[in-house]
C-alpha cells in the first residue's frame, strides 16, 4: 500500500482545518450551553406563566363543589377556557390537582385534554394520581403558596417534561388546589439545537474564511518560499558535488536569514567536499602505505615453521597478531654459535607506527649486540644505553632473552619489566618467576640481574607479552595471569604431548577470544612456544 506523503503546505492546511474544527466544536459546545441556559429559563417562565394564568382562570371556591357534587357548567366553562389556554402557551399538560396527605398523592381537578392527545394519558375529577414523582413539590406549593421558581424536570409514563406549579386561592384567600403545567423538553431541545446549529454554521463559516485569509498569506509570505529552497535543495547531487547558491528573499526575517545560512553551508560544503576529496586520496595513500608497513613489519619477525628443520634437539613456533596494521610487540630467535639458541620477547609501549618504528630499532639493536658475543645482561645494558638516545617520546620497552645451550637444556635469561614466562618441566606449567629488572631505554646505566634455569627433555618455555593476560571482554575484566596459567595447563591435561606448538599457541588465542566476547583487541599479542628434546632425540 502506497504511504501518502504531505508536503509543508499540505500539513500546514491539515492543521489549520484541525484547528478550525476544533475551534468550531468549542464554539458550539459555548453556544449549547448558553442556549441551553438561555431556552431552559424562558421556557420556565413560559411554563409558571401558564400556570398562574390556569390558576386566575379557575374558581377556588368551587374546587370542593367540583369534588364533591361533580362537574356542572362553571366546570365545562373552566374547562374549556383552560383548553385554549393550554394551545396558546403550547404546552403538553395542564392540570388543576389537590394533595391527599392521607394516601401521598394527587387528587385531580381538572386534566385538560387538547386536541389530538393521548385520552389514556388523561384524569378524570376526582381520580387519583399514579405517581409520586411530583407529590412533595405539589404539597410544598400548597402548603406554603409559594410558585416553583425554576423549571421540575421529570421523566416517566407522561414523557420527558419541563414543569411548574402555581396555587389556586378561594375568595378568602385560602389555598384550595395547585396548578401544574408541563411542557415537553423535546420541543426545548428542538429549539436549542436549532439555535446552537445556526450560530456553529454561522461561527464555523467565519472561522473557515478567516483561516482560508490567513492560511493564503502564510503560503506567500513563508510557504513559498520554503517549498523553492526545498526544492533548490533538491538539485544537489552527492555525485557531482553541485550546490549552487540561493536568491536570498529580502524579508528582513528568519526566511531570510534560513536563506544566507543555507548559501553559506553550500560553501562550507564544497569546500569540504574538496578538502574530503584531499583527505580520502591521503587516507588511500596511507592505506597502501600501512599495508606495505604491515608486509615488512611481518618479514622482519621469523615466520617460516618448522625454523630450523635440520636440529632435532628442539621445536618452537611464534605468532604475533597487531591490535593495529603494524604494532609494538616483537619476538625473535637466532643462533649465537652452534650450540647456543637465542630467544627473545619484547613489547613496545605504545601501538602503531611510533610503536612499529622503534620496535624495528629494538630489535635490531639487540640481535646485533646479542650475535657480537656479549651475553643476555651484556645486551640488554647496551642496548637499554643506545635507545635512551634521543629518546625524547619517552617509549619504552619490555623485554625478555635467553640463551640456551642445546647440548645441556640450560638456560640464562634476564628479565626488562617483562611479563614472566611459564615453564613446564613436569606435567604442568609453573611461572618461571626471577628479579625483573627496570624496563629498556627508561633509564641510563641500568643493570640487569643474570638468571639461569635448565629445561629438562620434554619441557616447554612459553613467552607472550602483555596483550594476552590484559585481554579484556564486554565488562572490562582481564584474561589474567591466573586464566592463562589454567588454560596452558588444560591444554596440556587434554593431551599436550599430542599437540603441535601451533596448534596449543592457536589455542590459547582461541580461548583468548571466547573470553572477549567480540571485545575488541587493544593490544598486540604475541606468543613463542619451545619445546626442548635434548640431545638424545632422534632427527
Amino acid at each position: 500500500m502506497k504511504t501518502i506523503k504531505l508536503g509543508v503546505k499540505g500539513k500546514m492546511t491539515a492543521v489549520f482545518v484541525a484547528m478550525g474544527l476544533l475551534l468550531s466544536l468549542s464554539v458550539g459546545y459555548a453556544v449549547y450551553s448558553i442556549s441551553y441556559r438561555q431556552v431552559e429559563e424562558r421556557y420556565t417562565e413560559l411554563a409558571l406563566s401558564a400556570a398562574r394564568a390556569a390558576s386566575a382562570l379557575v374558581n377556588g371556591d368551587s374546587v370542593e363543589g367540583y369534588l364533591q357534587n361533580g362537574a356542572d357548567g362553571e366546570y365545562e366553562a373552566a374547562y374549556a377556557l383552560l383548553t385554549e389556554l393550554k394551545g396558546v402557551f403550547g404546552l403538553s399538560y395542564l392540570y388543576v390537582v389537590r394533595p391527599d396527605t392521607e394516601v401521598n398523592n394527587c387528587v385531580y381537578i381538572f386534566d385538560i385534554l387538547s386536541e389530538g392527545g393521548d385520552a389514556a394519558l388523561i384524569a378524570g375529577l376526582g381520580e387519583e394520581s399514579g405517581e409520586d414523582e411530583v407529590y412533595g413539590i405539589v404539597l410544598d406549593t400548597y402548603l406554603t403558596g409559594r410558585a416553583t421558581e425554576g423549571a421540575v424536570v421529570t421523566n416517566s409514563e407522561y414523557g420527558w417534561l419541563a414543569s411548574a406549579y402555581a396555587p389556586v386561592y378561594t375568595a378568602g384567600g385560602a389555598i384550595t388546589a395547585v396548578v401544574g403545567a408541563d411542557i415537553s423538553m423535546d420541543r426545548i431541545l428542538r429549539e436549542i439545537t436549532l439555535q446552537t446549529v445556526r450560530l456553529l454554521l454561522l461561527t464555523l463559516g467565519i472561522v473557515l474564511v478567516f483561516l482560508a485569509v490567513l492560511l493564503l498569506l502564510i503560503h506567500r509570505q513563508i510557504l513559498r518560499p520554503v517549498v523553492r529552497l526545498s526544492r533548490h535543495m533538491e538539485g544537489f547531487s552527492s555525485e557531482d558535488g553541485q550546490l549552487r547558491a540561493f536568491g536570498v528573499p529580502r524579508t528582513g526575517d528568519e526566511l531570510q536569514t534560513m536563506a544566507e545560512s543555507f548559501n553559506r553551508m553550500a560553501g562550507d560544503i564544497r569546500l569540504y567536499m574538496k578538502n574530503l576529496a584531499a583527505v580520502t586520496a591521503d587516507r588511500e595513500r596511507i592505506a597502501t602505505e600501512l599495508n606495505v608497513a604491515t608486509q615488512i613489519q611481518a618479514s622482519m619477525l621469523p615466520g617460516i615453521f618448522p625454523a630450523f628443520p635440520e636440529r632435532s634437539e628442539f621445536d618452537l613456533y611464534a605468532s604475533m597478531q597487531p591490535a593495529k596494521e603494524v604494532g609494538g610487540d616483537f619476538y625473535d630467535f637466532f643462533f649465537i654459535d652452534e650450540n647456543t639458541l637465542a630467544l627473545v620477547m619484547a613489547d613496545v609501549s605504545g601501538k602503531g607506527i611510533p610503536a612499529a618504528l622503534f620496535m624495528v630499532i629494538a630489535k635490531t639493536l639487540i640481535k646485533n649486540n646479542a650475535q657480537s658475543g656479549k651475553s643476555p645482561r651484556e645486551v640488554f645494558e647496551t642496548v637499554n644505553n643506545l635507545l635512551c638516545e634521543g629518546n625524547e617520546a619517552g617509549m619504552f620497552v619490555t623485554a625478555f632473552m635467553g640463551y640456551l645451550d642445546i647440548p645441556t637444556g640450560r638456560l640464562d635469561f634476564v628479565n626488562a619489566g617483562h611479563n614472566p614466562p611459564l615453564l613446564r618441566s613436569g606435567g604442568q606449567f609453573g611461572w618461571l618467576t626471577s628479579k625483573v629488572g627496570f624496563v629498556l631505554a627508561g633509564m641510563e646505566d641500568m643493570r640487569y640481574t643474570p638468571h639461569e634455569t635448565t629445561l629438562v627433555p620434554g619441557g616447554e618455555l612459553f613467552l607472550y607479552t602483555d596483550g594476552v593476560t590484559e585481554a579484556v571482554n564486554r565488562e572490562n575484566s582481564l584474561f589474567s595471569d591466573p586464566r592463562l596459567l589454567e588454560t596452558a595447563n588444560r591444554l596440556v591435561s587434554d593431551g599436550s604431548g599430542g599437540l603441535s606448538l601451533q596448534d596449543f599457541t592457536v589455542s590459547v588465542k582461541r580461548e583468548i577470544d571466547r573470553f572477549a566476547e567480540g571485545a575488541e583487541q587493544a593490544d598486540d599479542i604475541t606468543m613463542l612456544v619451545l619445546r626442548y628434546k635434548g640431545t638424545g632425540a632422534i632427527p
